[in-house]
């Protein structure tokens, strides 16, 4: 499965002092008008830089939820703790963090390497760690195949 906890911050630590953890800043603030009319706009963009060449991304992991007790600042702050495991993870490639102001629901938009990995991201103790700080019944996600065409957020 490769999503241990422990393995991931390793892995974040090694990506980091490698320098290949891009915090894209010129994307805060960016719109998100996502298909289904909902618009989101982003606060946080990180891009691991590959090493060498490697084939693009096959998967798209979009995710949605309300945090539970938590104001939109609040909740800013606590996401930057799972992103120090996550980002180890295999095949995590990037993501943006994003809000639907007014109603405060989040989505996370990210891109996988393969559809396994983002599969193996969907089982992860990040997600379960996600569904217990959320208002219950407000967590949906998707895994999207990319392969026949470029998902229009990181295309």
């Amino acid at each position: 499965m490769n999503t241990n906890p422990l393995i991931g911050f390793i892995r974040t630590l090694g990506l980091i002092m490698s320098g290949r953890v891009l915090f894209l800043g010129s994307s805060v603030g960016k719109q998100l008008a996502m298909p289904d009319g909902r618009v989101f706009t982003v606060f946080r963009h990180v891009k691991i830089r590959p090493k060498g060449i490697s084939p693009d991304p096959e998967a798209v992991f979009l995710v949605r939820f309300k945090p539970r007790r938590m104001s939109d600042r609040a909740n800013r702050v606590f996401s930057l703790l799972p992103m120090l495991v996550f980002m180890g993870f295999r095949g995590f490639r990037q993501k943006y963090w994003a809000v639907e102001e007014g109603t405060g629901l989040c989505q996370g938009l990210y891109e996988w390497q393969t559809m396994a990995d983002a599969g193996n991201y969907a089982n992860s103790i990040a997600m379960r760690f996600m569904r217990n700080r959320s208002v219950p019944e407000s967590v949906s996600f998707e895994i999207i195949d990319q392969r026949a065409a470029r998902y229009w957020a990181f295309g």
